[in-house]
Protein backbone atom coordinates (compact mmCIF):
# COMPACT_ATOMS: atom_id res chain seq x y z
CA UNK A 1 0.00 0.00 0.00
CA UNK A 2 1.13 3.81 -0.23
CA UNK A 3 1.60 5.59 2.42
CA UNK A 4 -1.00 8.61 3.21
CA UNK A 5 -0.09 11.69 2.24
CA UNK A 6 0.37 13.24 5.40
CA UNK A 7 -0.05 12.09 8.86
CA UNK A 8 -2.32 12.94 11.73
CA UNK A 9 -2.44 15.97 13.55
CA UNK A 10 -3.75 14.78 16.39
CA UNK A 11 -4.00 10.92 18.53
CA UNK A 12 -8.44 9.42 17.95
CA UNK A 13 -9.73 6.94 19.75
CA UNK A 14 -10.65 3.71 18.20
CA UNK A 15 -14.07 4.19 16.38
CA UNK A 16 -15.78 1.72 13.53
CA UNK A 17 -17.84 2.76 10.32
CA UNK A 18 -20.60 0.51 8.95
CA UNK A 19 -21.01 2.57 5.42
CA UNK A 20 -24.28 2.50 3.74
CA UNK A 21 -23.58 2.82 0.19
CA UNK A 22 -27.30 2.67 -0.89
CA UNK A 23 -28.66 4.16 2.33
CA UNK A 24 -31.77 1.40 3.37
CA UNK A 25 -32.81 0.32 -0.63
CA UNK A 26 -33.54 -3.48 -0.56
CA UNK A 27 -34.58 -6.00 -2.58
CA UNK A 28 -36.71 -7.84 0.44
CA UNK A 29 -39.29 -6.52 2.50
CA UNK A 30 -38.55 -8.05 5.49
CA UNK A 31 -41.86 -6.67 7.96
CA UNK A 32 -39.28 -6.18 11.20
CA UNK A 33 -36.53 -4.29 9.29
CA UNK A 34 -36.42 -0.68 10.76
CA UNK A 35 -34.04 0.80 7.62
CA UNK A 36 -36.03 0.47 5.02
CA UNK A 37 -38.16 3.46 5.86
CA UNK A 38 -34.95 5.43 6.35
CA UNK A 39 -34.44 6.76 2.23
CA UNK A 40 -38.27 8.49 2.66
CA UNK A 41 -37.51 9.51 6.24
CA UNK A 42 -34.15 11.47 5.88
CA UNK A 43 -33.82 12.16 2.16
CA UNK A 44 -37.40 12.96 0.80
CA UNK A 45 -37.29 13.17 -2.64
CA UNK A 46 -34.26 11.81 -3.59
CA UNK A 47 -34.64 8.49 -6.14
CA UNK A 48 -31.64 6.95 -6.90
CA UNK A 49 -29.25 5.94 -3.49
CA UNK A 50 -25.54 5.53 -4.74
CA UNK A 51 -22.48 6.17 -3.07
CA UNK A 52 -20.80 8.56 -5.86
CA UNK A 53 -17.01 7.72 -6.22
CA UNK A 54 -15.60 11.07 -4.52
CA UNK A 55 -17.57 10.24 -1.53
CA UNK A 56 -16.25 6.90 -1.78
CA UNK A 57 -12.59 8.09 -2.27
CA UNK A 58 -13.11 10.99 0.53
CA UNK A 59 -14.19 7.82 3.02
CA UNK A 60 -11.26 5.58 2.51
CA UNK A 61 -8.83 8.23 2.97
CA UNK A 62 -10.60 9.73 5.94
CA UNK A 63 -11.06 6.86 7.58
CA UNK A 64 -7.39 5.08 7.02
CA UNK A 65 -5.53 8.69 8.31
CA UNK A 66 -8.06 8.50 11.46
CA UNK A 67 -7.08 4.57 12.47
CA UNK A 68 -3.35 4.19 11.32
CA UNK A 69 -3.21 0.71 12.90
CA UNK A 70 -6.22 -0.94 11.93
CA UNK A 71 -9.31 0.15 9.61
CA UNK A 72 -12.21 -2.06 9.10
CA UNK A 73 -14.92 -1.54 6.82
CA UNK A 74 -17.86 -2.38 7.24
CA UNK A 75 -20.50 -2.49 4.36
CA UNK A 76 -24.48 -3.03 5.13
CA UNK A 77 -27.71 -1.71 4.07
CA UNK A 78 -30.57 -2.63 3.21
CA UNK A 79 -28.62 -4.68 0.69
CA UNK A 80 -25.17 -3.66 0.12
CA UNK A 81 -24.91 -5.78 -2.69
CA UNK A 82 -27.06 -3.70 -5.21
CA UNK A 83 -24.33 -1.10 -4.50
CA UNK A 84 -22.41 -3.51 -7.26
CA UNK A 85 -19.21 -5.10 -8.15
CA UNK A 86 -17.86 -2.36 -9.49
CA UNK A 87 -18.27 -0.15 -6.59
CA UNK A 88 -16.26 -2.53 -4.06
CA UNK A 89 -13.84 -2.95 -6.50
CA UNK A 90 -13.25 0.57 -6.36
CA UNK A 91 -13.28 0.75 -2.89
CA UNK A 92 -10.58 -1.97 -2.68
CA UNK A 93 -8.56 -0.10 -4.99
CA UNK A 94 -9.12 3.48 -2.65
CA UNK A 95 -8.13 1.17 0.37
CA UNK A 96 -4.95 0.21 -1.31
CA UNK A 97 -3.85 3.75 -2.44
CA UNK A 98 -4.94 5.54 0.43
CA UNK A 99 -3.78 2.75 3.24
CA UNK A 100 -0.32 3.32 5.75
CA UNK A 101 2.64 1.17 5.54
CA UNK A 102 1.80 -1.99 8.01
CA UNK A 103 -2.35 -1.07 8.43
CA UNK A 104 -4.15 -3.68 8.80
CA UNK A 105 -6.99 -3.08 6.69
CA UNK A 106 -10.14 -5.43 6.80
CA UNK A 107 -13.71 -5.70 5.00
CA UNK A 108 -16.62 -7.17 5.89
CA UNK A 109 -20.39 -7.01 4.67
CA UNK A 110 -23.89 -7.84 5.05
CA UNK A 111 -26.07 -9.73 3.00
CA UNK A 112 -29.24 -11.59 2.45
CA UNK A 113 -27.60 -13.79 0.52
CA UNK A 114 -30.35 -13.51 -2.42
CA UNK A 115 -27.77 -11.66 -4.73
CA UNK A 116 -25.11 -13.86 -4.47
CA UNK A 117 -23.49 -15.34 -7.58
CA UNK A 118 -19.39 -17.33 -8.20
CA UNK A 119 -18.74 -13.76 -9.74
CA UNK A 120 -19.36 -12.19 -6.06
CA UNK A 121 -17.89 -14.84 -4.25
CA UNK A 122 -14.79 -14.88 -6.02
CA UNK A 123 -14.46 -11.00 -5.06
CA UNK A 124 -14.95 -11.87 -1.64
CA UNK A 125 -12.18 -14.39 -1.19
CA UNK A 126 -9.63 -13.06 -3.17
CA UNK A 127 -10.73 -9.83 -1.45
CA UNK A 128 -10.58 -11.53 2.29
CA UNK A 129 -13.80 -9.86 2.63
CA UNK A 130 -16.40 -11.48 5.69
CA UNK A 131 -19.72 -12.38 4.80
CA UNK A 132 -22.32 -11.84 7.11
CA UNK A 133 -25.65 -13.93 5.80
CA UNK A 134 -29.09 -13.12 7.48
CA UNK A 135 -30.98 -16.49 8.03
CA UNK A 136 -33.77 -16.39 10.67
CA UNK A 137 -33.82 -20.80 10.76
CA UNK A 138 -35.38 -23.26 8.73
CA UNK A 139 -37.74 -21.84 6.26
CA UNK A 140 -40.86 -22.47 8.08
CA UNK A 141 -39.63 -19.35 10.84
CA UNK A 142 -37.13 -17.66 7.87
CA UNK A 143 -40.18 -16.92 5.82
CA UNK A 144 -42.53 -15.66 8.44
CA UNK A 145 -41.31 -12.10 8.08
CA UNK A 146 -38.47 -12.02 5.65
CA UNK A 147 -40.49 -12.00 2.27
CA UNK A 148 -39.27 -10.39 -1.49
CA UNK A 149 -41.46 -7.11 -2.22
CA UNK A 150 -43.64 -9.49 -4.45
CA UNK A 151 -44.53 -11.19 -0.86
CA UNK A 152 -43.06 -14.52 -1.84
CA UNK A 153 -40.78 -16.37 0.28
CA UNK A 154 -36.96 -15.67 0.37
CA UNK A 155 -35.31 -18.73 2.47
CA UNK A 156 -33.94 -20.81 -0.71
CA UNK A 157 -32.87 -18.13 -1.99
CA UNK A 158 -30.76 -16.92 0.82
CA UNK A 159 -29.70 -20.70 1.94
CA UNK A 160 -28.53 -21.12 -1.82
CA UNK A 161 -26.41 -18.25 -1.21
CA UNK A 162 -25.35 -19.91 2.03
CA UNK A 163 -24.00 -22.96 0.22
CA UNK A 164 -22.51 -20.80 -2.27
CA UNK A 165 -20.12 -19.00 0.32
CA UNK A 166 -19.00 -22.36 1.46
CA UNK A 167 -18.45 -24.01 -1.46
CA UNK A 168 -16.08 -21.30 -2.94
CA UNK A 169 -13.96 -20.84 0.24
CA UNK A 170 -15.87 -17.23 1.28
CA UNK A 171 -14.99 -16.44 4.86
CA UNK A 172 -19.00 -15.84 6.57
CA UNK A 173 -20.70 -16.12 9.78
CA UNK A 174 -24.91 -16.57 10.01
CA UNK A 175 -26.24 -14.10 11.72
CA UNK A 176 -30.20 -14.68 13.22
CA UNK A 177 -32.73 -12.08 14.28
CA UNK A 178 -34.57 -13.02 17.22
CA UNK A 179 -38.59 -12.69 16.87
CA UNK A 180 -41.35 -13.34 17.64
CA UNK A 181 -41.56 -16.22 15.01
CA UNK A 182 -38.51 -17.99 15.71
CA UNK A 183 -37.74 -16.95 19.62
CA UNK A 184 -39.90 -20.43 20.76
CA UNK A 185 -37.17 -22.54 18.95
CA UNK A 186 -33.92 -20.73 19.37
CA UNK A 187 -32.05 -24.13 20.70
CA UNK A 188 -33.71 -25.74 18.08
CA UNK A 189 -32.40 -23.46 15.23
CA UNK A 190 -28.63 -23.08 17.07
CA UNK A 191 -28.87 -27.00 16.84
CA UNK A 192 -29.81 -26.66 13.37
CA UNK A 193 -27.32 -24.47 12.08
CA UNK A 194 -24.84 -26.51 13.94
CA UNK A 195 -25.85 -29.42 12.63
CA UNK A 196 -25.75 -28.51 8.95
CA UNK A 197 -21.29 -27.45 10.10
CA UNK A 198 -22.08 -23.83 10.76
CA UNK A 199 -19.94 -22.66 13.06
CA UNK A 200 -19.93 -19.11 13.60
CA UNK A 201 -23.36 -17.88 14.57
CA UNK A 202 -24.93 -14.03 15.61
CA UNK A 203 -28.31 -13.60 17.29
CA UNK A 204 -29.85 -10.30 17.45
CA UNK A 205 -32.98 -9.72 19.45
CA UNK A 206 -35.82 -7.88 17.33
CA UNK A 207 -37.21 -5.00 19.30
CA UNK A 208 -39.41 -2.25 17.14
CA UNK A 209 -41.71 0.11 18.49
CA UNK A 210 -45.59 0.59 17.24
CA UNK A 211 -45.41 4.33 15.97
CA UNK A 212 -46.24 6.92 18.37
CA UNK A 213 -45.68 4.63 21.48
CA UNK A 214 -43.59 3.32 23.20
CA UNK A 215 -45.21 -0.27 22.98
CA UNK A 216 -43.66 -3.22 20.83
CA UNK A 217 -44.67 -4.69 17.36
CA UNK A 218 -46.04 -8.06 17.44
CA UNK A 219 -43.29 -9.37 16.00
CA UNK A 220 -40.66 -8.15 18.78
CA UNK A 221 -38.87 -10.36 21.07
CA UNK A 222 -40.20 -10.52 24.58
CA UNK A 223 -37.65 -10.47 27.25
CA UNK A 224 -39.10 -13.85 28.35
CA UNK A 225 -38.43 -14.90 25.29
CA UNK A 226 -35.04 -13.81 25.35
CA UNK A 227 -34.22 -14.87 28.40
CA UNK A 228 -35.15 -18.54 27.90
CA UNK A 229 -33.36 -18.09 23.95
CA UNK A 230 -29.78 -17.82 25.85
CA UNK A 231 -30.10 -20.03 28.29
CA UNK A 232 -31.28 -22.86 25.71
CA UNK A 233 -28.60 -21.83 23.47
CA UNK A 234 -25.84 -21.17 26.11
CA UNK A 235 -26.68 -24.99 27.66
CA UNK A 236 -26.04 -26.16 24.72
CA UNK A 237 -23.05 -24.90 23.75
CA UNK A 238 -21.12 -25.42 26.76
CA UNK A 239 -22.56 -29.36 26.71
CA UNK A 240 -20.88 -30.11 23.63
CA UNK A 241 -19.45 -27.25 21.82
CA UNK A 242 -16.88 -24.70 23.42
CA UNK A 243 -14.06 -24.66 21.11
CA UNK A 244 -15.88 -25.90 17.91
CA UNK A 245 -18.90 -23.43 17.48
CA UNK A 246 -18.90 -19.78 18.29
CA UNK A 247 -21.65 -17.74 19.59
CA UNK A 248 -21.30 -14.18 19.67
CA UNK A 249 -23.30 -13.45 22.99
CA UNK A 250 -21.47 -16.20 24.69
CA UNK A 251 -18.09 -14.88 23.58
CA UNK A 252 -18.86 -11.13 24.39
CA UNK A 253 -19.93 -12.58 28.28
CA UNK A 254 -17.03 -14.73 28.37
CA UNK A 255 -14.38 -11.50 27.22
CA UNK A 256 -16.17 -9.70 29.59
CA UNK A 257 -15.18 -12.10 32.78
CA UNK A 258 -11.61 -12.38 31.51
CA UNK A 259 -10.95 -8.71 30.23
CA UNK A 260 -13.01 -6.84 32.81
CA UNK A 261 -14.48 -5.39 29.78
CA UNK A 262 -17.04 -6.17 26.62
CA UNK A 263 -16.28 -6.88 23.27
CA UNK A 264 -18.82 -5.68 21.59
CA UNK A 265 -21.00 -1.82 22.31
CA UNK A 266 -24.61 -3.34 23.76
CA UNK A 267 -22.50 -4.61 27.52
CA UNK A 268 -19.89 -2.30 27.41
CA UNK A 269 -20.08 0.88 29.82
CA UNK A 270 -20.10 3.35 27.22
CA UNK A 271 -20.93 3.16 23.34
CA UNK A 272 -20.89 6.15 20.90
CA UNK A 273 -17.79 4.50 18.86
CA UNK A 274 -19.94 2.99 15.90
CA UNK A 275 -21.19 5.05 13.59
CA UNK A 276 -23.15 4.87 10.47
CA UNK A 277 -21.81 6.36 7.17
CA UNK A 278 -24.64 7.01 4.97
CA UNK A 279 -24.80 7.06 0.65
CA UNK A 280 -23.77 10.73 0.50
CA UNK A 281 -21.26 11.17 3.61
CA UNK A 282 -23.72 12.26 6.58
CA UNK A 283 -22.45 10.27 9.83
CA UNK A 284 -24.99 9.60 12.46
CA UNK A 285 -24.18 8.17 15.86
CA UNK A 286 -24.88 4.41 15.66
CA UNK A 287 -27.12 2.18 13.47
CA UNK A 288 -29.75 1.92 16.13
CA UNK A 289 -29.91 6.32 15.60
CA UNK A 290 -30.13 7.19 12.47
CA UNK A 291 -32.50 10.02 13.22
CA UNK A 292 -32.01 13.75 11.87
CA UNK A 293 -31.39 14.87 15.67
CA UNK A 294 -28.00 12.57 15.98
CA UNK A 295 -27.24 13.52 12.62
CA UNK A 296 -23.11 14.26 13.57
CA UNK A 297 -22.15 16.37 10.70
CA UNK A 298 -21.43 15.15 6.57
CA UNK A 299 -17.21 14.00 5.74
CA UNK A 300 -17.54 16.41 3.03
CA UNK A 301 -17.59 19.52 5.56
CA UNK A 302 -15.34 17.91 8.10
CA UNK A 303 -12.88 15.13 8.59
CA UNK A 304 -14.33 11.92 9.98
CA UNK A 305 -11.34 12.34 13.22
CA UNK A 306 -13.26 15.68 13.90
CA UNK A 307 -16.81 14.25 13.53
CA UNK A 308 -15.87 11.06 15.54
CA UNK A 309 -14.94 13.45 18.10
CA UNK A 310 -17.46 16.12 18.03
CA UNK A 311 -19.89 17.39 21.44
CA UNK A 312 -22.60 15.71 20.16
CA UNK A 313 -21.01 12.50 20.17
CA UNK A 314 -20.19 13.02 23.79
CA UNK A 315 -23.93 13.65 23.98
CA UNK A 316 -24.93 10.13 22.91
CA UNK A 317 -22.60 8.83 24.90
CA UNK A 318 -24.44 9.67 27.41
CA UNK A 319 -27.45 8.16 27.02
CA UNK A 320 -25.18 5.11 27.96
CA UNK A 321 -23.10 6.67 30.88
CA UNK A 322 -25.99 7.70 32.68
CA UNK A 323 -26.94 4.49 33.69
CA UNK A 324 -30.38 4.10 34.89
CA UNK A 325 -31.22 3.96 38.42
CA UNK A 326 -32.58 0.07 38.82
CA UNK A 327 -29.07 -0.49 37.13
CA UNK A 328 -26.97 0.64 39.76
CA UNK A 329 -27.81 -1.36 42.72
CA UNK A 330 -28.11 -4.63 40.17
CA UNK A 331 -25.78 -7.38 40.70
CA UNK A 332 -25.06 -8.02 36.71
CA UNK A 333 -24.59 -4.76 36.12
CA UNK A 334 -20.39 -5.69 35.48
CA UNK A 335 -22.21 -8.20 32.75
CA UNK A 336 -24.80 -5.90 31.49
CA UNK A 337 -24.37 -2.08 31.63
CA UNK A 338 -27.76 -1.24 30.58
CA UNK A 339 -27.76 -2.90 27.71
CA UNK A 340 -28.44 -0.73 24.07
CA UNK A 341 -30.08 2.57 24.39
CA UNK A 342 -32.63 1.22 21.83
CA UNK A 343 -33.82 -1.18 24.10
CA UNK A 344 -34.55 1.30 26.86
CA UNK A 345 -38.11 2.53 27.68
CA UNK A 346 -38.47 5.07 27.42
CA UNK A 347 -35.50 6.23 25.03
CA UNK A 348 -33.13 9.20 26.60
CA UNK A 349 -32.11 9.85 29.92
CA UNK A 350 -34.52 9.73 32.24
CA UNK A 351 -33.08 8.03 35.41
CA UNK A 352 -36.41 6.20 35.95
CA UNK A 353 -36.31 4.41 32.64
CA UNK A 354 -35.74 0.46 32.01
CA UNK A 355 -34.13 -1.66 29.33
CA UNK A 356 -36.88 -3.37 28.14
CA UNK A 357 -34.98 -7.31 27.77
CA UNK A 358 -33.69 -6.35 31.72
CA UNK A 359 -35.78 -9.47 33.32
CA UNK A 360 -34.88 -11.50 30.53
CA UNK A 361 -30.92 -10.91 30.95
CA UNK A 362 -30.89 -11.00 34.41
CA UNK A 363 -32.87 -15.15 33.89
CA UNK A 364 -29.84 -15.55 31.90
CA UNK A 365 -27.01 -14.22 33.65
CA UNK A 366 -28.53 -15.94 37.69
CA UNK A 367 -28.72 -18.93 35.81
CA UNK A 368 -25.58 -19.09 33.49
CA UNK A 369 -22.81 -17.37 35.00
CA UNK A 370 -20.94 -19.54 37.70
CA UNK A 371 -20.85 -22.03 34.44
CA UNK A 372 -19.26 -18.94 32.49
CA UNK A 373 -16.71 -18.08 34.94
CA UNK A 374 -16.72 -21.80 35.18
CA UNK A 375 -15.36 -21.88 31.62
CA UNK A 376 -13.59 -18.63 31.48
CA UNK A 377 -10.80 -19.67 34.43
CA UNK A 378 -10.27 -22.50 31.58
CA UNK A 379 -9.95 -19.80 28.83
CA UNK A 380 -7.51 -17.57 30.97
CA UNK A 381 -5.53 -20.67 31.51
CA UNK A 382 -5.61 -21.34 27.74
CA UNK A 383 -7.50 -23.92 27.86
CA UNK A 384 -10.52 -25.76 26.66
CA UNK A 385 -12.85 -27.24 29.63
CA UNK A 386 -13.55 -30.55 29.53
CA UNK A 387 -17.50 -30.96 28.65
CA UNK A 388 -20.11 -33.44 28.65
CA UNK A 389 -19.53 -33.90 24.63
CA UNK A 390 -16.06 -34.64 24.46
CA UNK A 391 -15.96 -37.68 23.66
CA UNK A 392 -18.22 -37.49 20.62
CA UNK A 393 -17.46 -34.20 19.14
CA UNK A 394 -14.79 -32.86 16.18
CA UNK A 395 -12.35 -30.13 17.20
CA UNK A 396 -10.00 -28.87 19.78
CA UNK A 397 -9.62 -31.54 22.70
CA UNK A 398 -10.50 -30.75 25.85
CA UNK A 399 -7.72 -29.60 27.76
CA UNK A 400 -5.96 -28.25 24.44
CA UNK A 401 -4.01 -24.89 24.78
CA UNK A 402 -5.74 -21.64 23.88
CA UNK A 403 -3.80 -18.66 22.96
CA UNK A 404 -4.92 -15.62 24.77
CA UNK A 405 -3.78 -12.43 22.50
CA UNK A 406 -2.13 -9.34 24.19
CA UNK A 407 -4.97 -6.53 24.57
CA UNK A 408 -7.69 -8.72 24.98
CA UNK A 409 -9.26 -8.99 21.22
CA UNK A 410 -11.61 -12.44 20.70
CA UNK A 411 -10.08 -15.00 22.30
CA UNK A 412 -12.13 -18.27 21.88
CA UNK A 413 -10.71 -20.70 19.49
CA UNK A 414 -13.41 -20.36 16.90
CA UNK A 415 -14.19 -16.54 16.40
CA UNK A 416 -15.85 -14.62 12.96
CA UNK A 417 -18.16 -12.26 13.96
CA UNK A 418 -16.63 -9.10 12.80
CA UNK A 419 -14.06 -7.67 9.51
CA UNK A 420 -11.37 -8.42 11.20
CA UNK A 421 -11.00 -11.93 11.98
CA UNK A 422 -9.21 -13.88 9.55
CA UNK A 423 -9.90 -17.67 11.13
CA UNK A 424 -10.29 -20.30 8.57
CA UNK A 425 -13.59 -22.60 9.19
CA UNK A 426 -15.52 -25.34 7.06
CA UNK A 427 -18.60 -27.12 6.76
CA UNK A 428 -19.19 -30.65 7.64
CA UNK A 429 -17.67 -32.77 5.00
CA UNK A 430 -21.36 -33.99 4.00
CA UNK A 431 -21.92 -30.21 2.93
CA UNK A 432 -25.00 -28.68 3.03
CA UNK A 433 -28.28 -29.59 1.11
CA UNK A 434 -31.68 -27.79 1.84
CA UNK A 435 -34.63 -29.73 2.97
CA UNK A 436 -37.38 -30.11 0.96
CA UNK A 437 -40.82 -28.97 2.89
CA UNK A 438 -41.81 -31.30 5.56
CA UNK A 439 -45.15 -32.42 5.96
CA UNK A 440 -47.48 -32.16 8.84
CA UNK A 441 -46.59 -35.14 10.08
CA UNK A 442 -42.71 -35.24 9.59
CA UNK A 443 -39.97 -34.42 11.95
CA UNK A 444 -39.59 -30.91 12.28
CA UNK A 445 -36.39 -29.63 10.63
CA UNK A 446 -35.23 -27.64 13.64
CA UNK A 447 -34.20 -31.31 15.10
CA UNK A 448 -36.26 -30.52 18.44
CA UNK A 449 -37.85 -34.73 17.68
CA UNK A 450 -41.28 -33.03 17.58
CA UNK A 451 -43.46 -33.48 14.63
CA UNK A 452 -43.67 -30.48 12.32
CA UNK A 453 -47.32 -29.50 13.19
CA UNK A 454 -46.20 -29.47 16.83
CA UNK A 455 -43.00 -27.45 16.59
CA UNK A 456 -42.09 -24.76 13.65
CA UNK A 457 -45.15 -25.48 11.94
CA UNK A 458 -48.13 -24.31 14.01
CA UNK A 459 -50.41 -21.84 13.26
Amino acid sequence: MRGREKPLSRVVLPFHIMAKPVCGICNLDCRYCYYTMKPRELYPGVQKFQMAEETLALYARQYLEAMPLRCEFGWQGGEPLLAGKDFYRKAVRFQREFGGAGQVVTNGLQTNGTLLDEEWCDFFRENKFLVGISIDGPAQVHDVFRRDRAGGPTWRRAWAGLELLARTGVEFNVLVTLNRANAPHAGNIYRYFVNRGVQYLQFIQILERRPGTDEPTDFSCTPDQLGRWMLDVFEQWAARDVGRVSVRFIDDALHGIIFNRASTCVHSQRCASAFVLEWNGDLYACDHFVYKEWRIGNIHQAPLADLASAPRVEEFAALKTDLPAACRQCEFLSMCWAGCPKHHRPIGRDPARTNHFCEGYKAFFSRALPELKRIAEYLRAGRLPPTAGDAARPGPAPGSHVRLPAGGQAFTPLRKHGPASAESHAFASEGIAPAAPPGRNDPCPCGSGRKFKNCCGRK
